[in-house]
C-alpha cells in the first residue's frame, strides 16, 4: 500500500514538471545592428535559439532580421503591455 502511494506521488511530482516546462515564455529579442526590439512568445523551447525573424511589410515584401534573444527582462519591459 505504502509502495502504491509513493508511486502516486513520484507521478504527481513529475507531472508538476512537464506542466511547469510547457508554460509560454516571453522572449526580448534584440535585432542586430538596429535599436529594434522584438518581443516574441512562444510555447516550448529557449529564447536563445531564435535567430531569425522573417516578416512580410505591408507592401508585400519578405524581410529577413538577425536576433539576439533572451528570456530576462530588459528596458523593453518598461513600455511594453501585454
Amino acid at each position: 500500500m505504502k509502495k502504491k502511494y509513493l508511486f502516486l506521488g513520484m507521478m504527481a511530482v513529475g507531472m508538476l514538471f512537464a506542466v511547469g516546462c510547457s508554460k509560454e515564455k516571453t522572449c526580448r529579442c534584440s535585432v542586430l545592428h538596429s535599436s529594434k526590439v522584438r518581443v516574441i512568445k512562444i510555447k516550448g523551447g529557449n529564447c536563445e535559439d531564435i535567430k531569425l525573424l522573417r516578416y512580410h511589410t505591408d507592401q508585400g515584401d519578405l524581410k529577413i532580421d538577425s536576433l539576439l534573444c533572451t528570456d530576462y527582462e530588459f528596458a523593453i519591459d518598461s513600455i511594453y503591455d501585454d
